[in-house]
């Protein structure tokens, strides 16, 4: 036998060793699929819950502290509105404002403070650079006054006149 049909053999081999084991894992997707259906199942008939079992928790408001950032001459940047019960704030600026939100005050500054107190920073932009919001969750409520003075520092910072 030549060294070709050698490795013509050889190939062949690989094929269906290859095709057999394509056809086990087929057969086991099909199996495994049908075990998470079954699981689904079951987890719908257990948590199934009736009308009568229902009882609706009271709603607490939700206490929502809205404060305004202003320019150094005065004028309204935007408002921040802050949730101390989730440790979450949003900044938006008004209308006619103009933010960058690639200066390094809101891009490295603001970012690298957030987390350095444990929370993450989200900043929104509109396709040519501008802060469209500024939303940043924090874990420990206690930081939300430092992480407000530096966003309204950073943001006044990367006012575009």
């Amino acid at each position: 036998m030549s060294e070709r049909s050698e490795r013509i053999k050889n190939l062949l081999k690989l094929r269906e060793l290859l095709k057999r084991r394509i056809d086990k894992l087929e057969r086991e997707i099909i199996q495994l699929r049908e075990m998470v259906e079954a699981l689904d199942q079951t987890l719908l008939e257990q948590t199934l819950v009736t009308a009568d079992q229902l009882k609706p928790e009271p709603q607490k408001a939700v206490e929502i502290e809205e404060r305004k950032i202003l320019s150094e001459e005065g004028e309204l940047i935007g408002i921040v509105r802050i949730n101390r019960e989730s440790g979450s704030m949003v900044f938006v600026p008004t209308e006619n404002v103009v933010v960058s939100a690639r200066e390094r005050p809101i891009s490295s500054f603001l970012v690298r403070k957030v987390e350095e107190y444990g929370g993450r920073c989200l900043v929104e932009e509109t396709s040519d650079g501008r802060v469209r919001s500024i939303r940043i969750e924090v874990r420990e409520p206690r930081s939300m006054e430092r992480i407000f003075r530096a966003l309204r520092w950073a943001v006044s910072k990367s006012l575009v006149q």
